[in-house]
């Protein structure tokens, strides 16, 4: 995380930001998740623990913003280590939500779809502890490290989003299964035209240029939006998934 504070315009930008990336978890899982399982639905232990480490990062991610808008960069630096770690879990439970997706699609016949369909959610993964990565080496340039951290949230909001288009354009009656790849990329594209939108609109208001690091975290977050159309379904992914599918126990 920064190890200085930022300017109050440009804090309030990134906490107004990170609220807005909290707001869409939360509403995004609304319908699937969080009022199904308040009505008594069950979903697997996975999920329950992916949610739980999905909006606990999103919630350390506005709190941190929080903290150097307020000028407590010595607390914010405090908080990073338990950023580190909770990034990594969340790399994790990704991994192992796929797996549950493979042995879930298996079941059915389906696991061809499914080690296809893994290529958003393991394409956005990477490109998530990419930028993580990267922002983490760059603790000491604040302008870097706060943009590289904002655009990470690209690939995590997908999901979320993917959501509210899967309500308002259901898939055909009697569908089973993972859907195609294609459909994860218009959800994709909003959130990345919200998040990185703003962010280059920002900097152009406060720098009169777009930084590098947008441009960075730009061209990484598009290319984990655009790439599973290209590999999720070629016979290359197939041999790449083949291994990680088989980490999954059958039963």
């Amino acid at each position: 995380m920064a190890t200085r504070a930022a300017s109050p315009v440009r804090s309030r930008f990134f906490v107004r930001m990170a609220l807005l990336a909290l707001l869409i978890a939360l509403a995004g899982f609304m319908p699937t998740y969080w009022l199904p399982m308040i009505s008594g639905r069950s979903f697997p232990p996975i999920l329950h623990l992916h949610g739980a480490i999905f909006i606990s990062w999103t919630l350390l991610f506005l709190w941190q913003s929080w903290l150097v808008a307020s000028g407590r960069t010595a607390d914010h630096r405090q908080w990073g280590l338990v950023g580190i770690a909770l990034a990594t879990t969340m790399v994790i439970s990704v991994l192992l939500a796929v797996e549950a997706s493979y042995v879930a699609a298996a079941r059915i016949g389906m696991e061809p779809q499914a080690r296809a369909f893994s290529s958003v959610s393991l394409l956005g993964i990477s490109a998530f502890a990419g930028l993580i990565v990267v922002a983490i080496r760059n603790v000491r340039h604040p302008d870097v490290h706060r943009r590289l951290m904002l655009a990470s949230f690209v690939p995590m909001l997908q999901a979320a989003v993917a959501r509210w288009f899967q309500l308002a354009l259901p898939p055909p009656p009697g569908a089973v299964g993972p859907p195609p790849v294609f459909v994860a990329i218009p959800p994709g594209l909003l959130t990345w035209i919200v998040f990185i939108g703003a962010l280059a609109l920002h900097d152009r208001r406060v720098l009169g240029r777009i930084h590098p690091a947008t441009k960075a975290g730009a061209a990484v977050t598009l290319a984990a939006i655009l790439l599973p159309l290209l590999v999720g379904n070629s016979a290359i992914w197939a041999v790449i998934t083949q291994g990680f599918a088989s980490l999954a126990p059958r039963g």
